[in-house]
C-alpha cells in the first residue's frame, strides 16, 4: 500500500507540472497566427491603395495628353488659315470649280508645312508630332466641305469689312469659298423644286372618271367603264350622262332589269327628265312590256318633244288606249302644225276608236299639207271615200 500511495503522490506531482509545461507553449502559438492574418491584411490593403493610385494617374496622364493632341490640332488649323496669305484675281464661276480638284492635296501640304513651322516651345517628340500631322490630314481629307463652310464665313464678313477691290485671302479660303460657292447655288436650285399636294374636288374628281369612262368604252372595255360610271354615280347621283351611259351598257349586254332600276332612280331623283323615261320606256318596249311602257311615258304626256310624243303615241295605239294616242298627235299638231303626218295619224286614231266625222275631217287637212307621200296620200283617200259612203 505504501509503494501504491507513493506513486499516486509522484503522479500528483507530474501533474500539475505538466499542466503548466503546457500553458506557455499554446499560447505563443495563438499570438503568432494572429500577427500573420494582420500583416497579410496590410499587405492586401496596401496593394489595393498602391493599384488604384498608379490607375489614377494612368487616367490623369491620358486625360492630359488628349488635351494637348486637341490643342496642337486647333491651333494648327488655325495657323492653316492665317499662314502665309496670296492674293487672289476675281476669277469666273468655272475657274473656281477647276480649282476644287487639287484643294486636298494643296491642304496636306499647307499642313505638312506648318508643322514643321511650329515654335520649339510646342514641340512634342517625333512620334506626337506624326500622330498629330496624320489627325489633321486626315480632318481636312475627311470632311473638306465642313471646313469649308465653318472657316469660310469669317473670311466673307472679313472681306465685306474692307471692302477691298482685290481681297487678299488664302489658297485654301479661296477653293472653299469656290466650293461654298457651289453648294449655295445647288441648295438654291433644290429648294426651288417643291412638291405640293392638292385634293380634287368632287367636280373634278368626276371629270376625271367620266374621261376614263369614255375611254375605256371606246377601248372597249365595257366591264372598267361600268365601275367608273357607277363610281361616278356614288360621287354625284345627280349626274344624268353617267347614269344613261351606264343604263345604254347595261343595256348592251342584256342586263335589262339592271339597267331599268338605274333609270328608275334618275326618274325618282328628277321626275321631269323626258329622256330618263324615253330610255327606260325602251326597255320595256323590248321586253314586250308595252303597259309598262306607256305607264312610264303617260306622266310627262304635255312635253313637248318629238320622239316622246310620237313613241306615247304608237304605245297607246297598240294597247287601244286612243284618249292618250289623241292627246299626243294634238301635242305634236300644235308643235308642227305645217305637217300633214300628225294629222293623218290623228286621223287614223280617230278612225280605230270609231269617230269617223273626226277621221274624215283630219284626212282631208293631212291632203292639204306638202309633205305626205303617195302612199299616205292616196290611203288618206281612200279611207276617206269609204266613210263617206
Amino acid at each position: 500500500m505504501s509503494v501504491i500511495n507513493q506513486m499516486l503522490k509522484d503522479l500528483e506531482q507530474r501533474a500539475p507540472e505538466q499542466g503548466h509545461a503546457s500553458i506557455p507553449t499554446v499560447a505563443p502559438q495563438k499570438a503568432s497566427t494572429l500577427k500573420i492574418v494582420l500583416l497579410s491584411a496590410l499587405v492586401l490593403l496596401s496593394l489595393n491603395a498602391l493599384g488604384f493610385y498608379i490607375w489614377s494617374l494612368q487616367e490623369r496622364v491620358a486625360q492630359s495628353e488628349s488635351k494637348q493632341l486637341t490643342t496642337v490640332n486647333t491651333e494648327n488649323v488655325k495657323q492653316l488659315l492665317t499662314s502665309q496669305p496670296i492674293q487672289v484675281k476675281k476669277q469666273s464661276n468655272q475657274e473656281l470649280s477647276n480649282q476644287e480638284q487639287p484643294q486636298e492635296l494643296a491642304s496636306t501640304s499647307k499642313v505638312a508645312r506648318l508643322s514643321e513651322s511650329q515654335p520649339a516651345a510646342t514641340q512634342k517628340p517625333n512620334n506626337q508630332e506624326q500622330l498629330q500631322n496624320v489627325v489633321v490630314s486626315n480632318n481636312v481629307e475627311q470632311n473638306p466641305l465642313q471646313q469649308s463652310k465653318e472657316e469660310s464665313k469669317p473670311d466673307v464678313h472679313s472681306l465685306r469689312k474692307e471692302q477691298s477691290p482685290d481681297p487678299v485671302i488664302t489658297d485654301v479660303s479661296a477653293n472653299q469659298l469656290s466650293s461654298i460657292g457651289l453648294l449655295t447655288r445647288e441648295k438654291s436650285k433644290t429648294s426651288k423644286m417643291s412638291v405640293s399636294r392638292r385634293q380634287l374636288t368632287s367636280k373634278e374628281l368626276v371629270s376625271q372618271k367620266l374621261t376614263r369612262a369614255e375611254k375605256a368604252v371606246n377601248n372597249n372595255e365595257a366591264t372598267k367603264a361600268e365601275q367608273l360610271f357607277e363610281e361616278i354615280l356614288i360621287i354625284d347621283p345627280d349626274h344624268k350622262e353617267a347614269r344613261k351611259k351606264l343604263a345604254a351598257l347595261w343595256f348592251g349586254r342584256k342586263s335589262y332589269q339592271q339597267a331599268v332600276n338605274i333609270l328608275s332612280q334618275g326618274i325618282s331623283i328628277d321626275k321631269q327628265d323626258g329622256e330618263l323615261r324615253l330610255m327606260k320606256a325602251r326597255i320595256h318596249l323590248k321586253q314586250g312590256q308595252h303597259e309598262a311602257a306607256y305607264n312610264t311615258l303617260k306622266p310627262l304626256s304635255y312635253i313637248e318633244q318629238e320622239e316622246y310624243q310620237v313613241m306615247l303615241a304608237n304605245i297607246a295605239q297598240q294597247i287601244e288606249q286612243y284618249k292618250g294616242a289623241i292627246a299626243a298627235y294634238q301635242v305634236l299638231i300644235k308643235m308642227q302644225p305645217y305637217s300633214g303626218r300628225w294629222h293623218l295619224g290623228l286621223g287614223i286614231v280617230y278612225d280605230k276608236n270609231s269617230q269617223f266625222s273626226l277621221a274624215v275631217n283630219e284626212y282631208a287637212i293631212a291632203l292639204t299639207k306638202t309633205d305626205l307621200s303617195a302612199s299616205s296620200a292616196k290611203f288618206a283617200e281612200q279611207r276617206m271615200q269609204a266613210l263617206g259612203e
